[in-house]
């Protein structure tokens, strides 16, 4: 009897100890404000999928570069630079390209204000959230856009292309990486403009792209000018021939100097 008492008070204690820690760490991964002196504010964590009412989403613009990353592990920080043509507001969101964890950032008020040029770098450390998050994740399983003068989702976007990396940002940037999904099963078809010339640089056609499902459209910008650029989305709904649509003006500087 005395064994019982004992087995039941050590199951008891266990308890009040592990659960509570288990509950404290999952609020910790909670969506919320977080900071640091040298770096700034923002928020980050675990939230609710957000729904979209366009017919088309833009959900990341990224710089063709993927450091290399240990196999198994995450960077201790993850780092953000990207450049501006002129003065803007800056609103600045990183995600799951595809949602498993459900992991978002956001509402960054940077230490050092923005500026014109290419020595804009948002930093964070990955220990308090994505080190922590399951299933685990690798770094370019995130995609990040930089929204230009507006905070909202639109059918006509301004964003600046950004580089992610953890250590080394590269010298120069060849190409671009543009993440969007459809509300529904869509053929579509990405045509990418320089806005001073009206040169066509770029065509290219997806006879299909399942609803709901993030792809991806890859601009190869070796051969590029510097300056303003603009890709269309055009297509219709395979189920309902709706017209589909998006328009993203982001400017292309090759060379990277912070």
């Amino acid at each position: 009897m005395m064994k019982r008492c004992a087995y039941g008070l050590f199951l008891t204690l266990v308890f009040l100890v592990v659960v509570p820690s288990l509950l404290w760490a999952q609020l910790d991964l909670d969506y919320q404000l977080r900071s640091q002196e040298q770096l700034g504010s923002w928020k980050e964590g675990v939230k609710p999928k957000p729904v979209s009412g366009l017919n088309v989403e833009l959900l990341s613009v990224l710089a063709d570069y993927q450091e290399l990353v240990s196999s198994g592990t995450f960077p201790n920080a993850v780092k953000l630079q990207f450049y501006l043509d002129d003065e803007h507001a800056v609103y600045l969101t990183v995600r799951e390209l595809d949602y498993r964890t459900y992991y978002w950032l956001d509402r960054v008020e940077p230490a050092r204000a923005w500026e014109k040029g290419f020595q804009n770098v948002f930093a964070w450390p990955t220990d308090p959230v994505l080190q922590q998050l399951t299933p685990k994740l690798d770094l370019y399983e995130l995609g990040a856009l930089v929204r230009l003068d507006a905070d909202s989702t639109s059918s006509i976007e301004r964003v600046a292309p950004a580089v992610l990396y953890h250590k080394d940002a590269p010298s120069k940037i060849d190409g671009y990486f543009f993440t969007l999904k459809t509300g529904e099963d869509a053929r579509l078809m990405a045509t990418i403009t320089r806005e001073a010339t009206g040169q066509e640089v770029e065509t290219q056609t997806f006879r299909r792209k399942r609803a709901g499902r993030p792809f991806t459209i890859h601009w190869d910008a070796k051969e590029a000018e510097p300056g303003l650029y603009k890709l269309d989305i055009s297509g219709f709904s395979l189920s309902t021939n709706q017209t589909l649509s998006q328009e993203i003006h982001f400017y292309h500087q090759p060379i990277v100097i912070p």
